[in-house]
């Protein structure tokens, strides 16, 4: 058994020290000398701030973020940023079932609706091509690639060596779980985890194992991550399709029979129902994305009947414990008539300041090495996350794993709802690998090196 993550009760502490740690300041030690030299900075400050408002002014910036915290974390810095820059802000917002065919319809159109957009980092490669490069804004700014977290930023916003977006969430899929249930943590193993979960199944009272998100867009990546965590791979590093493996069949065989221990409805669920089944204490256990409401409404007891009864875990290890990453970037697309008040915007969202703030306030988890380097973060259950974060694995980045997602979606759920079998089910995602790299073949040189 694995010891929890991350309780409930130390997330709510560790926002608060964040808040406290963005709060502090050093008192003046330096009599009339450094007094002058903070008139001075201050003066300086002043005529910075008025320079960007004045580049701003009459300004309206168009952003895109994903339906949810991101969406709601950019509202919250708008009056902020129209203060300092004198530019308006609108804020558009969708979910991310519509987010990609929106995106490159306005690319592939040339209607350049957008400033600033928050891209899924899976589609980096896929989109890069409509893109601006932000190397000469973050070498005016000092902006660090080095700043960032190896593993995230390799994965997210850096494309074939060149920068094209500023990374602005990263989260390693992680589950909730009920700490009264089990005391001492969940499995190591797949096999251990469905007999824990079966045990614990009430279905006559409605209660089970596990709440999972099984509608499609959600379901292929609860297939990756079991799949990547038995060792199996999508396609090797030079494309040759892998998908047809024994990992393959045990991570669907793996699902079909954890349906035992779910809902039967839960190929219906989205993300919203699953983490809803856990707050109503309906689950022992969500594999969901536990920051996209979980871990905001779970010790509200108007709102969740688990508060102080649940926590957060890294999936079962099985053989390389290598999890799913959620990642985003902030881009600029080349349409935008507006690049530099749009890194302007870029450059807030990102700053550490900020992302201290949204994780705070939105549960947001950063993708910078310092924010897990501050006091409430470090040496606490959160290193365990953050080491997460040096292995967590996404899609292929090329336009070729948007194909294959979609068409993994359709025929796992045709498999666990009984239209299909298992031999037929991994022919025809084999098939299914191959036409999208015929369809959209990797750019020549590029190395597969994710799953």
């Amino acid at each position: 058994m694995k010891k929890q993550v991350l309780s409930a009760a130390l997330a709510l502490t560790l926002g608060a020290s964040l808040l406290a740690c963005g709060a502090k300041s050093e008192g003046n030690a330096g009599g009339d000398t450094s007094v002058k030299a903070e008139e001075g900075k201050s003066d300086a400050a002043t005529d910075e701030k008025a320079e960007n408002k004045t580049k701003g002014s009459g300004e309206t910036l168009t952003v895109l973020y994903m339906s949810g915290v991101y969406a709601d974390a950019a509202k919250s810095m708008v009056d902020e940023f129209e203060e300092k820059t004198g530019a308006k802000v609108e804020v558009i917002d969708m979910p991310y079932t519509e987010l990609h065919q929106k995106m490159l319809l306005d690319f592939t159109s040339g209607a350049g609706t957008y400033d600033v957009i928050d891209v899924a980092s899976q589609w980096d490669g896929e989109f890069a091509p409509y893109l601006t490069d932000l190397q000469p804004y973050m070498e005016k700014d000092d902006v660090k690639a080095e700043d960032f977290i190896d593993n995230v930023i390799a994965n997210s916003g850096k494309w074939q060596d060149k920068y094209i977006g500023i990374p602005n969430a990263s989260t390693p899929q992680l589950f909730a779980y009920r700490t009264d249930i089990f005391p001492n943590g969940l499995p190591d193993t797949w096999e251990k985890y469905r007999e824990e979960l079966k045990k614990v199944t009430k279905k006559d009272e409605g209660f089970y194992g596990a709440s999972i998100s099984g509608i499609t867009g959600q379901l292929g990546g609860v297939f990756d991550y079991v799949l990547w965590s038995m060792g199996g791979a999508w396609a090797d590093e030079n494309w040759k399709v892998t998908i047809d493996s024994e990992e393959t069949r045990k991570a669907l065989e793996h699902l079909n029979d954890l349906q035992e221990s779910l809902d039967p409805n839960w190929l219906n669920w989205g993300t919203d129902q699953s983490i809803q089944a856990f707050l109503n204490g309906d689950a022992a256990v969500c594999e969901t994305w536990p920051t996209l409401g979980l871990v905001q409404d779970a010790d509200n007891p108007e709102k969740s009947k688990v508060v102080g009864k649940w926590a957060l875990s890294v999936i079962p290890k099985e053989k390389t414990g290598i999890t799913l990453l959620s990642a985003w970037d902030c881009a600029i697309p080349e349409g935008s008539k507006k690049k530099d008040l749009a890194w302007e915007w870029i450059k807030m969202y990102t700053s550490l300041d900020k992302q201290k703030e949204f994780y705070s306030n939105h549960a947001i988890l950063s993708p910078r090495k310092a924010f897990w380097e501050e006091d409430g973060i470090k040496g606490t259950y959160m290193d365990t996350v953050r080491e997460a974060l040096d292995t967590a694995n996404m899609w292929w980045r090329v336009a070729a794993s948007t194909q294959v997602d979609t068409s993994f979606n359709t025929l796992i759920s045709a498999y666990l709802s009984g239209q299909s079998d298992l031999d037929t089910t991994v022919k025809e995602m084999k098939a299914a690998v191959e036409e999208a790299l015929q369809q959209a073949p990797p750019e020549e040189g590029t190395k597969n090196y994710n799953h």
